[in-house]
């Protein structure tokens, strides 16, 4: 294992292999953190990084109002149209859990670390289709959500320009 140090944040972590050329990053969050820049008022310049992340960060948003949504109806004893949007909420849980392991492969997440938090999630997916637990579905999410972007949080290192899409 080679010891190097974040492209992002600047941490040291042990990595299997180095491929001259290309960034390594400690962790997913960095890798999408990275590509998502900030000028010097701190706004964020529309790019096809950011452009995903609202995009996932939208499906999470409708997963979790679908949800409450169900609920809801259930309340007020409109069972068939609660059941109906439960299954819009599992669709969409399902969407962006794919959706957010595909855009942590892309940009680089393929520590196992990362591979456990992804099989982690996706048991909780499965748990939520299989009983129908919306609030399964939802932790799951979040759970993923919570870690794609922990890079956010990362102090960024100085000298290092964001790649910006």
């Amino acid at each position: 294992m080679n010891k190097v140090a974040c492209d992002y944040c600047g941490l040291p972590f042990k990595a299997l292999r180095v491929q001259s050329g290309r960034e390594c990053f400690c962790c997913s969050g960095c890798a999408i953190a990275s590509r998502v820049p900030v000028d010097g008022d701190g706004n964020y310049p529309i790019n096809p990084t950011l452009l995903t992340a609202l995009g996932v960060g939208f499906i999470f948003f409708n997963q979790l109002m679908f949800w409450l949504l169900a609920v809801l109806l259930v309340r007020e004893g409109k069972v068939p149209a609660s059941a109906r949007l439960e299954g819009v909420s599992l669709v969409l849980g399902a969407v962006m859990w794919v959706a957010l392991v595909a855009v942590q492969w892309r940009f680089g997440a393929r520590r196992w670390v990362d591979a456990v938090v992804g099989v982690l999630t996706a048991g909780f997916m499965a748990i939520a289709v299989a009983d129908g637990s919306l609030a399964c579905a939802a932790a799951g999410n979040a759970a993923l959500v919570t870690w794609s972007v922990r890079g956010f949080f990362k102090k960024k290192s100085p000298g290092k320009p964001a790649v910006g899409g």
